[in-house]
């Protein structure tokens, strides 16, 4: 198969032709786009495996019971992937003909996406370097920026369950800490985070492949409550974060006490997030 293969001067691989090469298709902030209602059990007595037992809460006086999702779109999109700067989780993206729309809760408009995709040839410009395999399918194109990781890494596990109910810290050396997002207490939810330092002055950015998810027992409103969290990666200055956040539609248990306030359930497999810097990538582009 014919290839070509790029290296610095000091022998580094640039690119390969043989490899999969993402390119920058489109950057930004967040946007809010909507609001998920988390689901309350109808009655105590009932079955929660079963979805119809759950409602969705339409209590204005309580937005605490609904979450707010901040996405973006992308087009005519292959296989994207989004590294972010500043705090996310995943909810899911929406495929609608050729958008795919990517949400987020835990966020805010200062929230950064950059969105990579497989590179392809049609982006207008010259001059160019175009290869393609021997199938005919575009590997490089010199025209997109290029993704280039590097570096990556895996948080700490969770502590191990203590006590009679089990309760944990997401991470090992993580700090809980309030999110507050509008105007009573029922607003007040919960992150579990553990920064990780790396070069000063440096903006990163982050992308978590696959996500974990746990509950978390809260007494700050003004019942206590149990609800779904998801796990996120973002960079920022000098270097990533990972969190646990309110996951957007999440099950709302309310009356949990005597259940200690924590993280229950946590996964003790991990994952790996990968990491870039964000100063010669365009912003906003696409």
């Amino acid at each position: 198969m014919p290839k070509l293969v790029v290296k610095k001067e000091d022998g580094t691989l640039l690119f390969d032709t043989n490899n999969i090469t993402y390119g920058l298709v489109k950057s930004g902030y967040l946007a809010y786009s909507s609001s998920w209602t988390r689901r309350t059990l109808k009655s105590a007595q009932l079955d929660p495996n079963d979805g119809a037992n759950w409602t969705a809460s339409t209590s204005v006086n309580d937005p605490a019971r609904y979450d707010q999702m901040w996405s973006f779109t992308v087009t005519n999109a292959k296989s994207p992937i989004v590294f972010i700067v500043g705090s996310g989780t995943l909810n899911g993206s929406v495929t609608s003909g050729t958008s795919i729309t990517f949400h987020y809760s835990n966020a805010s408009t200062s929230t950064k996406f950059y969105c990579f995709d497989l590179m392809a040839d049609n982006i207008a410009g010259s001059p160019y370097l175009k290869t393609y395999n021997s199938a005919g399918l575009l590997t490089f194109n010199s025209l997109q920026t290029p993704l280039n990781i590097v570096g990556a890494y895996t948080p700490p596990a969770p502590t191990a369950p203590s006590g009679a109910w089990g309760v944990q810290n997401a991470y090992n050396g993580g700090v809980s800490v309030s999110r507050y997002a509008g105007v009573d207490a029922w607003t007040i939810k919960m992150d579990c985070r553990f920064d990780v330092a790396l070069t000063a002055g440096v903006e990163y950015a982050a992308y978590l492949p696959w996500s974990r998810g746990c509950g978390y027992n809260d007494f700050q409103g003004p019942t206590p409550c149990m609800y779904a969290v998801l796990e996120g990666a973002y960079g920022r200055v000098g270097g990533i974060s990972f969190m646990f956040g309110a996951s957007g539609g999440s099950t709302l248990t309310q009356g949990t006490a005597p259940r200690p306030v924590g993280w229950y359930n946590v996964p003790t497999l991990l994952p790996t997030a990968l990491i870039i810097t964000t100063a010669n990538l365009p912003f906003p582009f696409g």
